[in-house]
C-alpha cells in the first residue's frame, strides 16, 4: 500500500468535505420562503418579540455573518436549534438515526449474503436453472422502483391479506424498551420496508457477483489451479472469488453511503420515524438548521463511505496505487 496514494485520497476527501460543508448551509436558502417571513408573519408576536425570536436563531444577521456563525458553531460539534422541535438538533437526529440504520443495516445484510450466494452458485452452475432465473428477474427487477415494490407488497399483505401491518415502527400499546415483546413488535413492522429495499439489491448483487466470477474464471491462475486438480468449488471459492469481489467492494461502498439517508420514500410510505422522513419534515417547515444538520450527516456518511471503499479496493488491488 503506497502512503502517497493514502494521503492523496485524503486530501481529496477533505476538499469534497469543505464543499459540502458550504453547499449545506447556502442550499437550504435557496428554497422558496424562509422562517423569518414566517415569525414576521405571526400575529401573536409583538414587534420587539419577532425581532428576538430571529436573533435567538440567528437569522436577523447578513447571509455571511449567519455563514461565519455556522463554521463556528460547527467546529464545536454544535448543529444549532430545531425551529420545528426547540431542541438541539443533535438529539433530535440522534433520536431518529437507530431507527433508520435498524432499517438499512437489516436490508443491507439481507441483500448482501442473498445476494453474494445466489450470484455466486450461479456462476458455479452457469447455464443452469439459477442462473437463468436470475438473468431473467434482472431484467423485471431493474424496471420496478423501491417505492412500486413496496406500495404493492402493502396492498397484498398488509390490506389485502393483513399478515404485516402497514405502517408505523411498532404497536402503540406496548411500551418502548428492550423487552422481546417490543423488538417483536418492530420486526414485524420492519418486514415490509425491508423487503422493498432489500428485492432489488439481492438481484443487483448477484448479478455482479455472477458476471465477476464468470469473468475471472476464464483467467491463466485459474486454469492453474484446476490443472493441479483442485475441485471446481475449491477453485471458484478460493481461487476466483477473491477477485470477483473487487467490483463488489465499490458496490458495498455505495450501498454504505445509503445507510442513512438512503430511505426517504420508504420512510415515507411506511411512516417509519427516522432520518428519511425527518428531511422530509424539515424540508416543509423550512427548518434551515434540521435541514443542515440532516444533509451534512447524510454527506459525510456518503463521503466516508466511499474513501473506506477506495481504501479496501486499493488493499484488495495493489495496481490501483500506481494510477
Amino acid at each position: 500500500m503506497s502512503g502517497a496514494y493514502w494521503a492523496r485520497r485524503a486530501i481529496q476527501t477533505l476538499i469534497i468535505l469543505c464543499v459540502v460543508v458550504t453547499l449545506n448551509f447556502f442550499l437550504p436558502r435557496l428554497l422558496p420562503g424562509s422562517p423569518a417571513e414566517h415569525f414576521a408573519n405571526d400575529p401573536r408576536l409583538s414587534p420587539e418579540a419577532k425581532q428576538e425570536v430571529l436573533r435567538q436563531f440567528g437569522l436577523d444577521g447578513p447571509l455571511h455573518k449567519q455563514f461565519a456563525a455556522y463554521l463556528r458553531n460547527l467546529a464545536k460539534g454544535d448543529l444549532g436549534i430545531s425551529f420545528t422541535y426547540r431542541r438541539p438538533v443533535a438529539q433530535v437526529i440522534w433520536s431518529r438515526i437507530p431507527w433508520t440504520l435498524a432499517l438499512t443495516l437489516s436490508s443491507f445484510l439481507v441483500s448482501l449474503l442473498l445476494g453474494v450466494a445466489l450470484g455466486a452458485t450461479a456462476a458455479w452452475r452457469r447455464g443452469g436453472g439459477l442462473d437463468t432465473f436470475l438473468l431473467s428477474s434482472a431484467i423485471v427487477v431493474s424496471a420496478l422502483p423501491a417505492f412500486w415494490i413496496a406500495m404493492i407488497l402493502t396492498l397484498l399483505l398488509a390490506f389485502t391479506w393483513p399478515v404485516f401491518p402497514a405502517y408505523g415502527m411498532s404497536d402503540p400499546f406496548i411500551p418502548i424498551g428492550w423487552s422481546w415483546e417490543f423488538i417483536g413488535s418492530v420486526a414485524r413492522h420492519a418486514v415490509l420496508p425491508v423487503v422493498s429495499m432489500s428485492i432489488g439489491s439481492i438481484v443487483s448483487y448477484g448479478i455482479l457477483v455472477r458476471n465477476s466470477m464468470v469473468e475471472v474464471t476464464g483467467e491463466d491462475y485459474v486454469r492453474t489451479a484446476r490443472s493441479k486438480g483442485l475441485t471446481e468449488r475449491t477453485v471458484l471459492y478460493r481461487h476466483a472469488f477473491r477477485n470477483a469481489l473487487l467490483p463488489l467492494v465499490t458496490r458495498i461502498g455505495m450501498s454504505l453511503a445509503g445507510l442513512i439517508g438512503g430511505t426517504t420514500i420508504i420512510e415515507t410510505i411506511f411512516s417509519w420515524e427516522g432520518m428519511g422522513l425527518l428531511v422530509v419534515e424539515a424540508s416543509r417547515s423550512l427548518d434551515y438548521p434540521l435541514m443542515q444538520g440532516t444533509m451534512l450527516i447524510m454527506a459525510v456518511v456518503t463521503v466516508l463511505a466511499n474513501f473506506a471503499a477506495d481504501m479496501a479496493y486499493s488493499m484488495l488491488d495493489p495496481r490501483v496505487k500506481y494510477r
